[in-house]
C-alpha cells in the first residue's frame, strides 16, 4: 500500500512539472555576472508574451510554481522559471543578494531580446513572496518588462530609495499574511498613487501567506486579466 502510494505522489510531481500540452520543460540556461543560471520554459516558444517567473523562498523544486507555470502557458504564455538563487548561491535576502538578482532578472531580458524568436515579444513578471519582492525591485529600476504581478511581496527598503519607475503593477496580498505583513502591500500602493504608477490591487481576508482554493483562482483570474490588457 505504501508503495502504490510513493507511485502515485512521483507521478502525480511529475505531472505538476508538465508545461503545456503535456510536454515537459526545456531546460536552459545563460550567464548573470559570472554565474551559470538555470531557467525552464513552459509552453509554446513561437508566440504569445513572455512570462518570467519568480518562485519564493523555499526555491524552485516547490511544486506549487511549476503549476503556476503550466497554468500560464496553457493560456498562451512562453513562461520563463527563472532560478534566480543560482546568482548568489544564497536564500538570504540582503541588499547585496537583491541587487545580484535584479542583475540576473535584467541578464534574462536581455537574454530574451536577444533572440530572434523572443526579441519582439513583451514580457512581464510574475513573482511570489521573495520573488515578488524581487520582481519589485527590477521593476524600481526600470527593467525593460511591461507589467509586474506582486503576489504577497514587497518592495526592499533599499530599492524605495533608489526608486526610479514602476512599470503597470498589479499587487495581491493576504490581510492576514504573518510573513510579510498586509501593511508592506498598502504602502506600496500608496506609494504608487504618489508617484501616479499604473497600479490595480486586491486583498483577501480569508488567507495568509499564500493563496489556496478559490483564492489561487481568483489570483490567478486577476492576474490573467491584467497581463491581458498590458501584454496582448
Amino acid at each position: 500500500m505504501r508503495k502504490s502510494f510513493c507511485l502515485l505522489f512521483l507521478f502525480a510531481f511529475y505531472l505538476c512539472s508538465l508545461g503545456a500540452y503535456g510536454q515537459p520543460p526545456r531546460q536552459a540556461r545563460f550567464t548573470s555576472g559570472n554565474k551559470s543560471v538555470a531557467y525552464e520554459v513552459f509552453g509554446d516558444e513561437q508566440g504569445g508574451p513572455l512570462l518570467i517567473m519568480l518562485h519564493g523562498h523555499s526555491g524552485p523544486d516547490e511544486s506549487l510554481y511549476r503549476q503556476q507555470a503550466a497554468y500560464f502557458a496553457a493560456r498562451g504564455y512562453t513562461v520563463l522559471f527563472l532560478h534566480y538563487f543560482d546568482a548568489t548561491g544564497s536564500t538570504m535576502p540582503t541588499n547585496e543578494s537583491y541587487r545580484d538578482w535584479v542583475r540576473t532578472v535584467d541578464d534574462l531580458i536581455r537574454e530574451c531580446k536577444s533572440l530572434p524568436r523572443w526579441s519582439n515579444r513583451k514580457i512581464a513578471l510574475l513573482g511570489f513572496s521573495l520573488g515578488a519582492s524581487v520582481a519589485l525591485a527590477a521593476g524600481s529600476q526600470r527593467v525593460a518588462v511591461s507589467a509586474i504581478a506582486d503576489w504577497y511581496g514587497s518592495l526592499p527598503d533599499e530599492f524605495f530609495m533608489r526608486l526610479k519607475g514602476m512599470p503597470p503593477l498589479l499587487i495581491l496580498h493576504d490581510q492576514r499574511d504573518g510573513i510579510i505583513p498586509i501593511i508592506n502591500a498598502e504602502q506600496l500602493v500608496r506609494l504608487c498613487a504618489m508617484e501616479h504608477f499604473t497600479c490595480e490591487s486586491h486583498f483577501y481576508s480569508d488567507q495568509s501567506h499564500g493563496f489556496m482554493g478559490k483564492a489561487l483562482e481568483d489570483a490567478d483570474s486577476r492576474t490573467l486579466n491584467f497581463f491581458s490588457r498590458f501584454l496582448k
